[in-house]
């Protein structure tokens, strides 16, 4: 966020309505915060990018009860500032209720687009970027699964566009009708022009919750894992390269707890892509084998409402890191890989 080739932390703060960046020191510790901004709504989810075509990175922000996205510039200083084009209107509705939040180029123009999970109204919303901050509304919203979470965004058939996988929690006022249709996850292909095409695909547990997209057994084709709702229990999809998916004859698989946010990574340097997630005050840490098998190594405690997680290197070890936002605590953990 600096410039000075660290890695740094961008920390959202409900209660006070503040984005603070936190300058990275290169060897795993953070100094006191070189900006915070405070926004007219309470920061929730968020996503970073160069927004603007500057070459600096900048923030994306939505907030729970609104439609629109934030966007703070960023001054290549550490500074972020509020753009004169937000926030970005995602949709137009009755019932905002954000709860998810990606930047990435959708259409491939080489500017970076928003897409955001409506919860209460069941659909994923697009606003296509123009590279210079301004962004416009897709002309409809995707329909998916009862009360969406975070949602995956990969490349999952093989033709060089992004697609998106979305989750169905059913935690909405009408849980009780909902509940049978939330067996299974929303794929929403690409069409090739920044709209998409929905798939539904069954799974064996209900209410999934986070979604992430990897190769799990080596074959260079996308998988699929969630977790689920306030269940021990993660499901994981094969992909057959082609935009069509199988569970997997281990899944869903059970660690004991129940896990909410999840990364994809590889934490042990072993060319096979493995999962951490997040439990509430702890971070769960599972091998993958290549060959789509998943083996709980490590629960690691971190602060009270543990509920989102990042990684990356932040030491410039080779090793990757992790960091939780604490959100019962007031506190990020940072945990640097062995």
């Amino acid at each position: 966020m600096n410039s000075d080739g660290k890695l740094d932390l961008v920390v959202s703060c409900g209660r006070t309505r503040t984005v603070l960046v936190l300058p990275g020191k290169g060897d795993g510790q953070f100094g006191a915060p070189l900006s915070s901004t405070t926004l007219p709504n309470s920061p929730g989810e968020m996503a970073l990018g160069d927004l603007n075509g500057d070459g600096k990175l900048d923030v994306a922000v939505a907030s729970h009860d609104s439609y629109g996205v934030m966007l703070l510039i960023g001054d290549g200083k550490g500074g972020l500032a509020l753009a004169p084009t937000s926030p970005i209107v995602m949709k137009l509705g009755q019932h905002p209720h954000t709860h998810g939040l990606a930047v990435a180029d959708i259409n491939r123009d080489n500017k970076l687009d928003l897409i955001t999970c409506n919860s209460s109204d069941n659909d994923i919303s697009v606003a296509l970027g123009a590279g210079h901050g301004n962004f416009t509304r897709a002309p409809q919203s995707y329909p998916v699964g009862p009360s969406p979470y975070p949602f995956g965004v990969g490349d999952v058939n093989n033709d060089g566009w992004l697609d998106i996988v979305a989750t169905a929690t059913a935690t909405g006022p009408l849980r009780r009708q909902q509940l049978p249709f939330s067996r299974a996850l929303t794929l929403l292909l690409s069409d090739g022009k920044g709209g998409f095409k929905t798939h539904q695909l069954p799974i064996r547990t209900g209410e999934p919750w986070f979604a992430a997209i990897g190769d799990f057994n080596g074959d260079g084709k996308a998988d699929i894992v969630a977790t689920h709702h306030e269940q021990s229990a993660m499901t994981l999809m094969i992909g057959d390269g082609r935009g069509g998916f199988t569970e997997a004859p281990s899944s869903p698989f059970n660690f004991g707890v129940s896990l909410f946010h999840l990364i994809v990574t590889d934490v042990n340097r072993d060319d096979k892509m493995d999962v951490v997630a997040v439990s509430g005050d702890s971070v769960l840490v599972l091998l993958g084998d290549g060959r789509g098998g998943l083996t709980s190594t490590a629960s690691i405690p971190v602060g009270r409402g543990a509920w989102r997680i990042a990684a990356a290197d932040l030491n410039a070890d080779g090793r990757i890191d992790v960091v939780t936002s604490n959100a019962e605590s007031n506190s990020v953990s940072v945990l640097l890989g062995k």
